[in-house]
């Protein structure tokens, strides 16, 4: 490829709208270009990019014998009543009727269609398992697209699906993909690690993530301090709940009765430390009504988990905590000022708040506190749940070491789905003894265009991205100084140019004339991994220089050395 003939089309500054890294940089590299609020044109650039992901990802397919197909985007609406989703995946679907009044959505993932379609193709368990696979555009009608593709309303992704006629089978294709997903990444240079997760609307009881390290992701991955424990902050568990819940710490509260040292105080006074606090939140529960509620009860310095919270029986989903004017209408206090004392509804408290002792809650009343509460004198016994996200510093649940947090971004997704889907849409396979039997599923997703923000995430400097060479837009460049004042470096460019080609190295020859210092801060922004420097000095003592994207490492070589050289470097 010649710059010449290529789309450059780089930015010298930052977009004002473009809040993270990733984002800046696909914007000034020329990668993409945003046409509404999560919607973006891919450029040469990043189709480039997107086409080694997928090329990675198609090899590890082909491995595991998983067979490609292509599923329409637009999906009936009557599949996803017929699975339930239609209400529980809420407003992210994008719907919309046809002339006809059909009604359809833009598909955000597959399970219905594929479930429905595999159930006409497959009529006995001799033709399991089966793997398919599909590389397509998704959309999901995201409330607040945010963060580039990270969070975008269109976004690419690899979705699998395997059929079973047991769980047994199940398990064994689940761990292959498992595997094969750690050998994508791997390709990737990817910094991640695996996690278990929740299953969520997409069912199933197991689940694992793939979450790549980043300051900007979303989510939040809690690990042990030897790294032998990983979690999404969601599951994640101190070893106190875990002791509380195995009843090896649920010793009696002992209290004499006949004692209390509450006393109440203004909130100018008031001086206790968080730790030594208990928030209260009301939430409603399952009724019409929005008097009826429960309160939430978790230690001063903690956050609410709501993952965890919606796991709790009697509460609505999803969860409606009531807002300050509500909450006045009810209690008669600003929420600040909220206490469970006096409060004739179910009371929840997480784990941490069960050993606490002469503790502090709101009154109840504005602008004062009750200090010296307790346990059993002042306040009955709650219900205990672990209803808390983890902080860093606890102690880690296997008993080594300690928790630390870092943020993440979800690059890919696993789950045993088992026959919920089957199940729903009355989807069964003849089995040996005659009898019919419910397929079993797995489903396996890749978000292909999130991967590249998140490499982008770990691989960049203040001079632009630093791409490794599997995923790279070109794994070459050649940069001839001032080559249109000189037929011999014209002349050495082509030649190297076309010899790199011959031997299937992915090269782009810089053949502009543009001063030298545009044509490396372009290239250094683009983020080519290899570079080879070509000027009138360096050819005079037959020599070229190559300069590594990664450590700026400059090194003069002999021409007849640098094919070598760059082969062996790619191969590195």
């Amino acid at each position: 490829m010649l710059t010449s003939q290529y789309l450059l089309s780089t930015l010298k500054d930052i977009p004002y709208d473009a809040k993270i890294i990733s984002h800046q940089l696909m914007l000034r590299s020329g990668m993409i270009r945003k046409t509404s609020s999560g919607l973006y044109i891919w450029l040469p650039t990043g189709i480039r990019v997107l086409k080694k992901i997928k090329k990675i990802i198609i090899k590890e397919m082909e491995k595991i014998n998983a067979l490609e197909i292509s599923m329409p985007i637009i999906q009936p609406e009557y599949l996803w009543k017929e699975s339930g989703r239609f209400s529980a995946y809420g407003e992210e679907l994008l719907k919309f009727s046809d002339r006809r009044n059909n009604q359809f959505i833009l598909g955000p993932t597959n399970e219905e269609v594929v479930t429905n379609f595999i159930s006409t193709e497959i009529h006995s368990y001799k033709e399991l398992p089966l793997i398919i696979y599909q590389i397509q555009t998704k959309f999901r009608d995201e409330t607040r697209p945010r963060s580039g593709v990270i969070r975008a309303r269109e976004f690419t992704m690899k979705d699998a699906y395997s059929f079973h006629i047991n769980q047994t089978c199940l398990e064994k294709t689940y761990n292959k993909f498992y595997n094969s997903y750690i050998n994508i990444f791997k390709k990737m240079k990817l910094d991640f690690c695996v996690v278990k997760a929740d299953s969520g609307s997409m069912g199933g009881n197991i689940s694992h993530e793939f979450q790549a390290f980043s300051k900007n992701g979303e989510d939040e991955i809690v690990f042990s301090s030897d790294k032998s424990y990983f979690s999404n902050i969601n599951m994640a568990e101190s070893i106190e709940t875990i002791s509380f819940f195995k009843k090896k710490d649920q010793s009696t509260i002992i209290q004499d009765k006949s004692k209390t040292n509450k006393s109440i105080i203004s909130s100018e006074k008031l001086n206790t430390p968080l730790h030594n606090q208990i928030k209260t939140f009301l939430v409603q529960i399952k009724t019409k009504h929005i008097t009826s509620i429960a309160a939430l009860l978790i230690r001063g310095d903690h956050e609410l988990n709501l993952f965890k919270i919606e796991k709790i029986d009697i509460l609505k989903k999803p969860l409606i905590f009531l807002n300050e004017k509500e909450t006045m209408s009810l209690i008669g206090t600003e929420k600040k000022f909220l206490g469970p004392l006096g409060l004739n509804i179910p009371i929840i408290a997480d784990v941490s708040t069960y050993k606490m002792k002469n503790f502090t809650i709101g009154s109840n009343i504005n602008k004062y506190f009750f200090i010296n509460v307790n346990w059993d004198i002042d306040l009955p016994i709650p219900i205990i749940k672990d209803i808390r996200k983890v902080t860093e510093n606890d102690f880690s649940p296997n008993g080594i070491g300690l928790l630390n947090i870092k943020k993440s971004i979800e690059i890919g997704h696993i789950f045993q789905i088992g026959q919920k889907y089957s199940r729903k849409m009355q989807k069964s396979i003849k089995i040996k003894n005659g009898g019919q039997e419910n397929l079993y599923m797995g489903c396996y997703g890749i978000g292909i265009t999130r991967i590249v923000a998140a490499v982008i995430e770990q691989n960049h400097d203040k001079n632009g991205i630093i791409w490794p060479h599997s995923i790279a837009p070109f794994e070459l460049v050649i940069l001839p100084i001032n080559m249109e004042k000189s037929n011999q470096i014209k002349k050495m460019a082509n030649i190297l140019y076309q010899n790199f080609k011959k031997i299937g190295i992915d090269v782009i020859l810089d053949d502009r004339n543009k001063q030298p210092g545009v044509m490396f801060n372009e290239i250094d922004l683009i983020g080519i991994p290899h570079q080879i420097i070509l000027s009138t000095r360096l050819i005079k003592n037959n020599n070229v220089e190559y300069r590594e994207r990664k450590n700026k490492k400059n090194i003069l070589i002999h021409i007849k050395d640098i094919i070598n050289f760059i082969v062996k470097q790619l191969r590195n």
